[in-house]
């Protein structure tokens, strides 16, 4: 899911065409956690800038699923559910319990503000490049 997070900071705060492109391509795959159009279009691999979010943001959702969830907000996840099932509703399903949907939401607002920062750096860095 983390990777919706980047498609929706680029689809706000990216101004390369380019990569606007790509995640407005792949924004209905990725619905359904069909990353491969994102994985494969975009300079995630071997890009240094997106690279940061792309290890901070996963660890920054397990940190708070684990409190949400020891806190007692949201339930254990306790039902198998198929992973194409979109955001919302998978975790929905998966905890029996509404609070597990806005958890996801949660997770993708979080993930959005920690791509934004490096969306926003690595169009400058392309700027810079196509300048050269």
């Amino acid at each position: 899911m983390q990777v919706l997070g980047l498609v929706l900071a680029i689809l706000i705060f990216s101004k390369k065409d380019s990569w606007r492109a790509v995640a407005k391509l792949g924004l209905p795959a990725m619905f359904f956690n069909i990353q491969e159009p994102i994985a494969f279009g975009l300079p995630i691999v071997l890009n240094p800038i997106l690279l940061v979010p792309y290890i901070l943001a996963p660890l920054a959702n397990t940190v708070i699923g684990w409190l949400a969830i020891t806190a007692g907000i949201v339930p254990v996840f306790k039902y198998v559910v198929p992973w194409t099932m979109p955001i919302f509703f998978e975790a929905m399903i998966g905890t029996g319990s509404v609070m597990g949907g806005l958890l996801q939401i949660v997770w993708l607002i979080v993930d959005i503000a920690i791509y934004a920062p490096f969306v926003i750096a690595a169009n400058k860095v392309a700027d810079d490049e196509d300048e050269d």
